[in-house]
């Protein structure tokens, strides 16, 4: 299969490796539509149970002509856990699926829970594939705010979800563990780092809780710079605190559409109320993969 799609960008390969992770049979319809419809890069792969798939292809849906039935959907949930749905039980409570190289998949279905904790999902009837980018290019503003100040300066990168948040920070990763950096990065969804072609010169923390290796990292592995993607709860936050407080530079990310709404983040503002992060900046796309940045210092 690999050797007839036409790969026109690096990232493309993630596709391919995607395809070959579906069952064949549903990978075969995939990929003739693909192949009949001249697509050559896909930003996700939505399979809903008894509705037809869709692709999501520079902020356009294209539906195809594939339907999805319920046991399609135990087929295809089996193979993106590489035939263990026990071995991925920790994230599959949490809503979705690290697949490796970088790829995550979000699912959703029914929840059995304890206490008002979510402690299992069966029937699995909808999974959402986003295919990651390498963008050269994306993390080159962020990076080069960051040799300005020689690595001294805190960042929180903030977007609306599916815009580029994660893409910048894997290019960043890049350019930094060319620049003999001492840095960590917390990849606790498996988003940044896997997908990377190039040995990474930092120290990468796989699958861990993020406050909890945020703590290691600080303690442990003398970082000058740590990088993590979304800050979602106050142990992350607390952690956080903690490591700027010992002098380690952080760039972390967070979902919001503008600066004031970043700012009104309950979960934020006690970073930002003692000055954790030095400026906030704003990402957003264009159609043709560049982006743009807005820079506000936080005071």
């Amino acid at each position: 299969m690999q050797s007839t799609i036409k790969i026109k960008q690096e990232y493309d390969k993630a596709l391919l490796y995607v395809l070959d992770k579906l069952p064949k049979d549903f990978a075969r319809q995939l990929f003739a539509f693909i192949q009949e419809n001249g697509i050559f890069t896909i930003n996700e792969i939505r399979i809903r149970e008894s509705s037809k798939a869709c692709l999501l292809i520079n902020k356009k849906i294209v539906q195809t002509n594939i339907i999805a039935t319920h046991e399609h959907m135990e087929k295809i949930v089996l193979a993106l856990c590489d035939g263990s749905i026990y071995a991925h039980l920790n994230t599959i409570k949490n809503g979705y699926l690290s697949v490796g190289k970088g790829i995550r998949a979000g699912i959703c279905g029914k929840a059995v829970t304890e206490n008002a904790q979510i402690v299992g999902i069966y029937d699995i009837s909808s999974v959402n594939i986003r295919i990651p980018q390498r963008i050269h290019h994306a993390g080159s503003f962020v990076f080069d705010y960051l040799k300005y100040t020689n690595y001294l300066a805190s960042a929180i990168l903030y977007s609306p979800p599916g815009v580029g948040k994660t893409t910048v920070l894997r290019d960043l990763v890049s350019r930094l563990s060319r620049e003999g950096v001492r840095f960590a990065v917390i990849d606790t969804r498996e988003e940044i780092t896997p997908f990377s072609d190039e040995a990474l010169n930092c120290d990468v923390f796989l699958s861990y809780p993020k406050e909890v290796a945020i703590d290691i990292a600080t303690k442990t592995m003398t970082p000058q710079v740590i990088i993590c993607d979304e800050i979602t709860t106050e142990q992350e936050a607390e952690a956080i605190k903690y490591t700027v407080n010992c002098g380690v530079s952080f760039i972390a990310t967070a979902h919001a559409r503008c600066y004031e709404e970043l700012m009104s983040k309950e979960i934020l503002k006690p970073l930002f109320s003692c000055h954790a992060f030095d400026v906030a900046i704003g990402i957003s796309r264009r159609p043709d993969n560049r982006f743009d940045f807005l820079v506000n210092e936080i005071k």
